[in-house]
């Protein structure tokens, strides 16, 4: 007598529990740091130093990864989902430094080029802001549309419709790469200036409490 193996009906439905979608909703989260402004952290040092590390660590990681995932896509199916959660902490971490820095922007009352390189640091920083935020949805997307043209639709009609085609993956992760390239560099100029705006800044106002010439001052400035 033949027995035949009768497969199981797909699941119907959508499963909300798949990692594009809890990813998608921890990145809307990560949004809830970008009105919060702390001004300062223990025995009143500026927070805005010690903040700025997190996203000068974190976005060169998550682009140099990102990249690599793209050449090597199996990774991105492995490890796409650390590399998001990631990214979502570099993302809010970017808004927790901004809030910080005009905190700290408003306290120094910086004049001449320094005020200007602080305002053109600022104004990087909001570009670096939205750039990382294109960013790491651009990720998610990718991660997504890898898994659903791979044989993995999520149920839901219109996301699966639109990630599955294999063009729209390859332009996904074209986007992704011209992304990386643009946080990175904004990632670099905004620390330039920062870095830049605060030697101005300690210059002047070591030159204004000393009265030296500017050679002295930046002697002064040194030790």
């Amino acid at each position: 007598m033949n027995t035949q193996t009768v497969a199981a009906p797909p699941r119907a439905g959508v499963d909300w529990r798949r990692a594009e979608f809890i990813l998608t909703l921890l990145a809307v989260i990560g949004f809830i740091t970008l009105p919060i402004r702390i001004t300062t952290i223990y025995s009143g040092l500026p927070a805005h130093p010690l903040f700025v590390h997190v996203p000068v660590i974190l976005i060169p990681t998550t682009i140099v990864a990102a990249v690599v995932f793209v050449i090597k896509p199996q990774w991105l199916t492995r490890y796409g989902i650390a590399l998001a959660l990631v990214s979502i902490v570099a993302m809010s971490s970017i808004f927790l430094a901004m809030q910080a820095g005009a905190a700290l922007r408003g306290a120094l009352y910086l004049q001449g080029n320094a005020a200007k390189l602080i305002s053109e640091h600022s104004h990087a920083a909001h570009i670096l802001a939205i750039v990382y935020v294109l960013f790491t949805a651009t990720l998610i997307v990718t991660f997504a549309a890898q898994r659903i043209s791979g044989g993995m639709p999520t149920g839901l009609g219109i996301v699966d419709s639109l990630l599955t085609p294999k063009p729209m993956l390859t332009a996904l992760r074209v986007v992704l790469v011209l992304l990386a390239v643009v946080a990175g560099y904004m990632c670099f100029r905004t620390g330039d200036l920062g870095a830049k705006a605060v030697w101005q800044g300690r210059l002047q106002a070591v030159h204004g409490r000393s009265g030296l010439p500017a050679p002295f001052a930046r002697h002064v400035a040194v030790r």
